[in-house]
């Protein structure tokens, strides 16, 4: 079978053999906050627990009690720690609503942080929030169940907002996601065709797909996911994914390995490549275009390419001991199944990830008699790299410049991995 090789996004660390996150540090936070479009000031700095960039749940609690006043969190605009958690965060913060408690300000922010960037997302402008929480709460009286309190905003970054939604019917929740992201209720829906208890419960997309309403699923988070939960979705995914095999998936994003080669001159560019020294630029450019070859031998061995959920790894499972949910599928696209099983494994402590690889192969090999997932499975992990290399770089090519710093290095670190796997 295959071993375990995590990517860099949020590497998890393995405790006494579970996967699990990494230990917090904490982070020291600095907001410059508007209102009504005007800058009001910078605050003195404080200190939160969770270490992470882009959880700005305990960031924005904090500024509506030095506020007296609801606040959203909109973007990053400097940060010291690495891996996108730890050091000193810097903020712009919306007052949403006038400020009852003025706080004494720790200086004057630079006029410049509110110029115009082509790539700023819809949630991370000045009245952005607003426009959001607008539209759900309107969504919700439209289906009978209103809002109870405040909306809490959970996350804020480039690639997503997120605010929990207390309603009549329970919690509910809104996702905002970039227009370079898939809409998250499509690649959901085609699953909910098969196994609608395998995915949310979708209330409501905007037009444009880049908002999504969802109902709360409960449980926990599968961060430390075992062989029963391993158990409780891969077999159910694999069944849903050979359903889906063959069929055109309308509108999901083209990453079949047929495409590959195409696709993969992006990271042959100079912006990209120039991460790279001078051997490894010259291997990338044998592995492209060694491609068409490597994507025939993959078809060789029989899997039938399908639904990828894309970011499929544990912590974006959720169970509540009964029913395990796959949610996050804004990266859902047409591709080969070994890509999200790859993923999967790099999340996994050995032991489990050499179960999930059993498990896998003999599903598909029940769903599609005389393949050999194994050999799909080796001949694609280079391809699963140089898909997450051109992920991380669409990332780069679609975000603002201060936003950066979340994604930086990551494309040239998923090619080092798929020429490593190419020499073996």
């Amino acid at each position: 079978m295959f071993a375990s090789t995590a990517d860099n996004r949020e590497k998890p660390v393995v405790r006494n053999g579970r996967i699990g996150l990494v230990e917090p540090t904490g982070r020291r936070v600095r907001a410059l906050v508007v209102h009504d479009g005007a800058l009001l000031g910078v605050l003195p700095p404080f200190e939160v627990t969770s270490p992470w960039w882009s959880d700005v749940e305990p960031v924005a609690a904090e500024l509506d009690r030095r506020l007296g006043a609801r606040t959203a969190v909109l973007r990053m605009v400097t940060a010291t720690g690495i891996g996108m958690r730890g050091g000193e965060v810097t903020y712009v913060a919306e007052a949403l609503t006038p400020p009852t408690s003025p706080p004494e300000w720790d200086g004057a922010p630079d006029p410049g942080v509110l110029a115009p960037q082509e790539h700023r997302m819809r949630w991370a402008e000045p009245g952005g929030p607003a426009r959001v929480l607008d539209w759900a709460a309107a969504e919700l009286r439209a289906l009978e169940q209103p809002l109870t309190g405040p909306p809490v905003q959970v996350k804020s970054w480039n690639l997503s907002c997120l605010y929990r939604l207390p309603t009549t019917a329970g919690p509910v929740w809104i996702k905002c996601t970039p227009p370079f992201l898939g809409p998250e209720a499509l690649a959901a829906g085609y699953v909910a065709q098969h196994d609608p208890d395998l995915v949310p419960t979708v209330l409501a997309s905007t037009t444009d797909g880049g908002c999504t309403l969802m109902a709360d699923v409960p449980g926990r988070d599968c961060w430390d996911a075992d062989a029963s939960t391993i158990g409780g979705v891969l077999p159910r995914y694999v069944t849903v994914q050979a359903a889906l095999a063959g069929h055109a998936l309308p509108a999901l994003p083209d990453r079949r390995v047929s495409t590959l080669a195409a696709r993969a001159e992006r990271l042959l560019a100079p912006d990209v490549t120039g991460e790279l020294d001078a051997a490894e630029r010259q291997a990338l450019t044998r592995v492209v275009a060694e491609l068409p070859h490597r994507a025939a031998a993959i078809a060789a061995a029989g899997l039938p390419e399908t639904l990828l959920h894309g970011d499929f790894h544990p912590g974006n499972w959720r169970s509540d001991g009964r029913r395990h949910v796959v949610f996050d599928w804004c990266e859902g696209s047409r591709g080969h199944p070994a890509c999200d099983v790859l993923r999967l494994a790099g999340w996994l402590p050995a032991p489990l990830a050499e179960l999930a690889a059993e498990l896998w192969a003999a599903e598909w090999r029940a769903a599609v008699p005389g393949c050999d997932p194994d050999r799909a499975a080796e001949l694609v992990r280079p391809v699963q790299h140089l898909e997450a290399a051109l992920t991380y770089q669409r990332f780069l090519d679609g975000i603002e410049p201060d936003e950066r710093r979340y994604h930086e290095g990551d494309p040239a670190d998923q090619i080092r991995e798929a020429l490593a796997h190419c020499r073996t």
